[in-house]
């Protein structure tokens, strides 16, 4: 896997992964515009504001914070109304964790759409690869 995860560059990727991407990030974002205003949503974003720290990625529903907080209450709000993709090879929501995980790195570091695509092509991969071999 780790090997997979560095070699794999954007322009090498097959259409149909970076479609799937950019159809699962349309999906994710959707879903926690939708999910924004739950309970869990809002309990996790004040946590995670309340915190404070660095403000390096945005927080969906408002604020900024450290990359791992954004992701983390990102990953709330779009899982919130549990409307979010499913991966059927091993029943799981890829897009919760690897969407939220990547554009809040990728807006760290300051990276391109191609860069966030291609992270989570591979983050995605990798979730259902490992989800996969642990079975459903």
């Amino acid at each position: 896997m780790a090997d997979f995860a560095t070699i794999v560059q954007f322009g090498d990727m097959p259409t149909r992964a970076v479609d799937i991407a950019k159809l699962s990030a349309f999906d994710w974002a959707t879903c926690a515009l939708a999910g924004v205003d739950e309970p869990v949503s809002r309990a996790v974003r004040g946590q995670v504001l309340r915190e404070q720290g660095i403000d390096e990625s945005v927080v969906i529903g408002g604020g900024r914070a450290p990359a791992r907080g954004a992701a983390l209450a990102n990953g709330a709000t779009s899982h919130a109304l549990d409307f979010d993709d499913t991966h059927f090879a091993h029943i799981g929501h890829p897009s919760v964790v690897i969407m939220s995980a990547t554009l809040a790195m990728a807006e760290r570091c300051g990276s391109t759409g191609a860069d966030f695509l291609a992270a989570a092509v591979v983050g995605m991969e990798t979730s259902v690869r490992v989800g996969k071999w642990l079975g459903r």
